[in-house]
């Protein structure tokens, strides 16, 4: 087994313990935790505690390389670096919704070769290896073939980083093309639907690289495209991104251009 499949294999292993460990983390809070920590209390913790298990699981393994999480920042300077959002979508984690994620991205010289989302309210383990396409539960998955602008679902985020009258401009140009959009507050969750051929594109100005260099893979294997500032510009300060089936990127980029 080469070290590339073995770190997959490790990446899906973990994450799946992380997401039991996040769901084991609010059960505990149903039983009272909130109550006598307060609410925001509890979803700081229980992110460092989830980004905590997936940090030590990864320097136990593989000691040398670099990691860059959501909550505790940069450590290392290794070109084997590990991105790491321990729950993606919190405030859907905390009230129980299913729409939260633990993802997981392994890039070398800065090239994503890794990406594992897990999604444990939903009962999904979406993986990607580079070159070698992406899975659901280790069913192939693919973009979907919908190429009319009419028949096409649009997922969208929003960044606190710019304003909510730029947001609105893109909800209205999406309405006015007569196209249907949903947002869920994740953007894991976002990217893996256009990945499953659930959704045609998903769109947000400003994104950090935690939040969606697993799912960039997944959508990439998955034959659709993605459009961004770069995985350097990723790791350094967050991107724009937009990613689709192929068919309507044009008029999605046409939506954005408008608004």
């Amino acid at each position: 087994m080469n070290s590339e499949i073995s770190r997959l294999e490790f990446a899906k292993s973990l994450a799946l313990e992380a997401g039991k460990l996040a769901q084991d983390m609010r059960t505990k809070a149903s039983n009272g935790f909130i109550k006598s920590k307060g609410l925001q209390d509890f979803v700081t913790e229980a992110d460092r505690e989830v980004e905590r298990l997936i940090k030590s699981r990864i320097a136990a393994q593989y000691p040398d390389d670099a990691f860059l999480g959501e909550e505790g920042g940069s450590q290392g300077d290794s070109t084997s670096l590990w991105v790491v959002d321990p729950i993606d979508g919190t405030a859907n984690y905390m009230r129980s919704l299913p729409d939260w994620a633990v993802s997981i991205a392994y890039c070398e010289n800065n090239i994503i070769q890794i990406g594992v989302i897990c999604a444990p309210d939903m009962g999904n383990l979406a993986w990607a290896k580079l070159g070698d396409g992406a899975y659901v539960d280790d069913k192939p998955i693919h973009v979907s073939d919908c190429a009319d602008p009419a028949m096409a679902l649009i997922m969208l985020g929003r960044s606190s980083r710019r304003s909510v009258k730029s947001y609105l401009g893109v909800v209205a140009a999406i309405f006015d093309a007569n196209m249907e959009y949903r947002r869920n507050g994740a953007a894991t969750i976002g990217l893996l639907a256009v990945a499953l051929g659930r959704a045609e594109s998903y769109y947000e100005a400003h994104v950090n690289a935690w939040d969606a260099l697993a799912g960039i893979l997944l959508v990439n294997e998955a034959g659709g495209t993605c459009n961004h500032d770069g995985i350097t510009a990723f790791l350094e300060c967050g991107s724009k991104i937009l990613v689709g089936n192929g068919h309507i990127d044009a008029r999605m980029q046409a939506i954005i251009d408008l608004s």
